[in-house]
């Protein structure tokens, strides 16, 4: 069976909008089994989690900051060689979506409210607890603080998302796969049926799990700080009843996004939140001091561009220091845990874009966006604190980081606008992250859906749901303790599926890869066509679609 006699069998699949339930009543479940005891049961709950995975972090940790800079290496490889040239698309077809809202959408559906929380918060934590064994409080405790902030948001943070994006939007816009999934992406190791038998039902499952804990754990963070915000202004009490209201305002937003789908909803809610989000940043820069917040802000950026490979490897080997496991292996996990999710979100909004194009432009913007506010936030943490404008760490320490980030928030002129300013920001980014996340489990809970359909608007508005139902539980269980918990349990989950999506990556370059950039050149179908073998993994669903 040629390609060309392949692409007219698939353009006669229509869109199946149906549910696929098959993944969509597991994943379901268990989410049920997950949420239902940890609000009835919170303390329980917890300390099965943490029985489980305590064990598994003190064990494999290390193992995550390799994969990590593994993966950094190989997405510049793949940008910068001859497979960056491969487009996803037709040669003369555009992007979908412009390079502003591209890139809006990656960094508002990936940061969430935790940006500006953590933004503010782990400088403090970092300067109690410093790295590279400075002493607490000291010059040198505040030097590596911003550094490090730096290094978690920078290409750390991103390159998991846009590698995992490649093989998917392959199968996508090239190969003309009817799905968006994570199994689809792993065809060319698996084979076609496993991919759409038992294990790559298992595997979607497993993914949209891991999405789910990764969402809710980004809601567990930002919702306390909305609730403190609040009562600065209005004097209302940041209950757990208060951040539930929040939780279902943000749920209502997301839910109205996401039902009115990406070009509508999602792409609009990003584009007002960046914008949002510049004019909180200009204000703290402008307002605050100016002079002094980029003198901290380049020498942090320097410390971190000189000092990147020891900082990223340090695990601190011969005190038990517990710094690296906290931070710098948190993170890697959390961003593993996000990593196919915004893979195939990063998928569906790149059609027409190049592989140089998604890892540059992906990389380059999402890291200027993180400095951006890292630099303004993180260094006016740091300023107020070593200045005495404010004592943060104490309010740290007794009331929680939420509570200390909005101090040093309302340490700003007009305070009162700034914090409702920041409320409506982090809500905002909150419902980009749900609807995002709720969009992306829809549609691989959809038993076919092509390039240009996207999932009922009810079933993406079920998701939402079960998202918020999800936090909601996690918000009962309560802690930053036990949001970085999850989050890393949600991020051990995803590692596996991350590395077997850029293994498929590898293969289809070596077994298709001629085929790729021959198909983004050439003028017409037919050439792109013509005489192109089907690979071996494509063997099963060709035999397949010639039976019936």
């Amino acid at each position: 069976m040629t390609c060309e006699h392949r692409s007219e069998a698939q353009a006669q699949d229509k869109p199946d909008l149906r549910p696929e339930w098959g993944i969509l009543v597991p994943s379901i479940i268990v989410i049920l089994l997950i949420s239902v005891p940890a609000v009835i049961m919170p303390k329980r709950t917890e300390d099965f989690f943490t029985a489980i995975y305590n064990p598994f972090a003190a064990n494999f940790g290390t193992l995550y900051l390799w994969i990590t800079v593994g993966l950094i290496i190989m997405c510049f490889y793949f940008a910068l060689s001859r497979w960056g040239n491969i487009k996803f698309g037709e040669r003369n077809e555009k992007p979908e979506f412009s390079l502003v809202s591209w890139s809006a959408m990656i960094f508002c559906s990936a940061v969430g409210g935790a940006i500006m929380f953590w933004a503010i918060t782990e400088p403090l934590w970092d300067i109690l607890q410093p790295p590279q064994y400075a002493e607490p409080m000291s010059v040198g405790a505040y030097d590596w603080a911003l550094a490090y902030l730096l290094m978690h948001w920078g290409p750390n943070a991103w390159c998991t998302y846009l590698i995992t994006s490649l093989p998917i939007a392959y199968m996508l816009y090239i190969r003309k796969a009817p799905f968006l999934r994570i199994s689809t992406a792993t065809a060319p190791i698996i084979g076609t049926r496993q991919a759409s038998g038992l294990f790559g039902r298992c595997l979607d499952v497993f993914f949209i799990l891991g999405l789910m804990f990764c969402t809710a754990v980004t809601m567990c963070i930002s919702l306390p700080t909305v609730a403190f915000a609040l009562q600065s202004v209005f004097g209302i009490d940041p209950s757990l009843s208060t951040q539930v209201i929040v939780l279902i305002f943000s749920g209502l937003v997301a839910g109205f996004t996401v039902y009115k789908g990406l070009d509508r909803g999602i792409k609009w809610l990003s584009n007002f939140n960046v914008f949002l989000a510049l004019a909180l940043v200009i204000y703290c820069f402008v307002c605050g001091p100016t002079v002094q917040l980029f003198n901290i802000f380049t020498n942090a950026f320097g410390k971190w561009l000189g000092n990147y490979p020891n900082m990223v490897f340090w695990t601190d080997p011969w005190t038990g220091g517990t710094f690296p496991r906290d931070w710098t292996i948190f993170y890697a996990l959390f961003w593993a845990g996000f990593g196919p999710f915004m893979g195939l979100f990063i998928a569906r909004i790149s059609r027409g874009r190049t592989v140089r194009e998604i890892i540059l432009w992906g990389t380059g913007s999402t890291v200027a966006g993180a400095c951006l506010i890292h630099g303004v936030f993180g260094s006016y943490s740091l300023y107020v604190q070593r200045e005495g404008i404010l004592d943060a760490l104490s309010i740290l320490k007794s009331q929680g980081g939420a509570a200390a980030m909005i101090a040093v928030l309302g340490t700003l002129p007009l305070k009162n606008v700034v914090l409702l300013t920041y409320a409506l920001l982090s809500t905002i980014f909150l419902a980009t992250t749900v609807n995002a996340g709720s969009y992306v489990c829809a549609s691989t809970a959809t038993r076919r859906l092509g390039p240009n359909s996207e999932p009922d608007k009810w079933h993406r508005t079920m998701w939402c749901v079960a998202l918020c139902l999800l936090a909601l539980g996690l918000i009962c269980m309560g802690g930053l303790g036990v949001a970085k918990m999850f989050g890393n349990f949600s991020g051990a989950l995803m590692v596996l599926p991350v590395l077997l999506v850029t293994a498929c990556w590898l293969r289809i370059l070596k077994e298709e890869g001629g085929f790729a950039l021959k198909y983004c050149c050439a003028p017409t179908p037919e050439e792109k066509m013509q005489d192109v073998p089907l690979p071996a993994y494509f063997a099963d669903a060709a035999q397949a679609r010639d039976s019936k």
